[in-house]
């Protein structure tokens, strides 16, 4: 037999055994789904609630960079905190579209991998940590400014300023490879293991797990 003609026979299996699993599922798993139901929209308003808190906080970013553009190094520092502000914006817009698609008569399967794609966005918040940390000063140069009144940079030395800009550039590249790492993707590396467990939790790290073990079983 050929291999074309078994892959659209085993296709057709999964298509079937796919339309068993939903016509046949057992009370305790419908119990189960239900249960997964209900705690998806409670995330999904606690989602709307982060799109509503990135989005009021993108516009008054927006409204400082404004009063501000007169003042570079102001004006530059609000646009690194908007810029991280917009990429946490769409991130919980993606979770809030993504909960919608959750279809509770699909596969088990299909339903729990959106389900763990969900509970894995709290590593969106981690890599966004790691890379603004060559632009932290841009959070307490406006921080100190909204809050204090106090513009930090008037009191520096230009080669302190110059010196400290140079190492955090030199800071973007490997920044940004750990960025591309820290993904369910290299969960067979130890470290990327152990990094992602520690600074996102159990809860995370098991969505991850399972994440990673469905892609394998799919490739």
């Amino acid at each position: 037999m050929e291999a074309i003609e078994l892959k659209k026979i085993l296709e057709a299996y999964d298509t079937k055994l796919d339309e068993a699993l939903r016509l046949n599922k057992s009370p305790m798993q419908q119990l189960q789904l239900e249960k997964s139901e209900n705690s998806t929209k409670s995330i999904q308003k606690y989602r709307i609630f982060e799109v509503v808190t990135f989005s009021l906080l993108a516009l008054f970013l927006g409204w400082y960079i404004a009063n501000n553009w007169e003042h570079t190094h102001l004006a530059v520092s609000g646009i690194i905190l908007h810029f991280f502000a917009l990429v946490a914006l769409i991130g919980s817009i993606g979770q809030v579209v993504l909960l919608n698609q959750i279809d509770f008569s699909k596969p088990i399967v299909e339903i729990r991998k959106k389900i763990e794609l969900v509970n894995s966005h709290g590593l969106l918040f981690v890599k966004l940590i790691f890379l603004s940390a060559p632009v932290w000063w841009s959070y307490a140069l406006v921080g100190l400014d909204l809050f204090l009144g106090v513009d930090l940079y008037v009191h520096l030395e230009t080669d302190f300023v110059v010196n400290y800009l140079v190492i955090n550039s030199l800071l973007i590249i490997p920044i940004v490879w750990l960025f591309k790492k820290l993904s369910y993707n290299n969960l067979h590396i130890t470290w990327v293991r152990k990094t992602i467990r520690v600074f996102t939790g159990a809860k995370t790290m098991k969505a991850l797990s399972f994440l990673n073990d469905i892609e394998q079983f799919e490739n």
